[in-house]
């Protein structure tokens, strides 16, 4: 059964105490809450899967499932260890080739070249930011990134109840603005929304950067994005990400991102939301 899992007291209590972004804690990777598949809509047809590997010491393994400049798949594959308090790792990713299908598979005709590295981060146990750094010619990048699937009896930090009959049409907060359908089960954006440009999620806040800078985080996400157990989460193809939850029928907190530009680099900020 697929848990959707979320981080609750810990934005609850930025948002209560006003504590920057930086302050934000993501994911210990070796709890194992990141284990599953991952992809932004907004790229269907790609996507990762990460799996947390026990041992001394731990590890964490990535797949990476592409397309090269032509069009073929491209299948990047890579693991690293870990230490007992990582939230980020820097994982060497490589290509592989030359066995053929069948009878005829021959380990010994197997190729492996470096591609590059994908460095990953957590933000919750539903959100991960990767930035994907090519050696190889193709175009590096930051990618934002939603749970598809997480793994039976692998566990993440569990969300407080979720509330009932959570207050549908506009939310707004300073600096950020999201749209409830009608039946409260999703953020929605088009001409239903009364967020600028019609968004479902909107934002315009003040924030830190990985290297503790002020920034600006102006997430935008289109569509229709479900709730699920009070939370939601959004991303774009230009690599901005939004989460949220709901504490109440009329309050909600959450933290959206967005590419500094550097290798891993976010600018992210908390915010806070009710019934407009």
């Amino acid at each position: 059964m697929i848990r959707k899992c979320w981080i609750t007291c810990l934005y609850t209590l930025i948002a209560l105490l006003g504590l920057s972004s930086n302050l934000m804690a993501d994911l210990v990777l070796s709890e194992g809450g990141p284990t599953g598949q991952w992809f932004n809509p907004e790229r269907n047809g790609e996507g990762f899967y990460i799996e947390i590997i026990e041992g001394s010491p731990m590890q964490i393994g990535i797949a990476m499932y592409s397309f090269d400049a032509d069009g073929k798949p491209l299948w990047l594959v890579g693991n690293i260890a870990i230490g007992t308090d990582d939230q980020s790792a820097d994982i060497p990713v490589f290509q592989f080739d030359g066995p053929k299908w069948g009878p005829g598979y021959d380990p010994g005709d197997l190729n492996r070249t470096p591609f590059g590295n994908i460095l990953v981060r957590f933000p919750t146990c539903d959100t991960a930011l990767f930035y994907v750094l090519s050696d190889v010619g193709l175009e590096s990048g930051n990618y934002s990134l939603i749970r598809i699937t997480s793994v039976e009896g692998v566990g993440c930090t569990e969300p407080a109840d979720p509330p009932s009959g959570i207050t549908t049409g506009k939310w707004a907060g300073q600096g950020v603005c999201f749209m409830v359908s009608s039946e409260g089960t999703h953020i929605i954006g088009g001409n239903l929304s009364e967020c600028d440009a019609q968004a479902a999620f909107d934002s315009n806040l003040d924030g830190i950067s990985n290297e503790g800078n002020n920034c600006k985080v102006t997430t935008q996400c289109e569509g229709k994005w479900p709730i699920v157990e009070g939370s939601f989460a959004c991303a774009n193809s230009q690599g901005e990400l939004a989460h949220g939850t709901f504490t109440s029928n009329t309050s909600a907190v959450g933290s959206a991102f967005e590419p500094e530009g550097g290798v891993g680099e976010f600018c992210s900020a908390p915010w806070t939301a009710s019934p407009d």
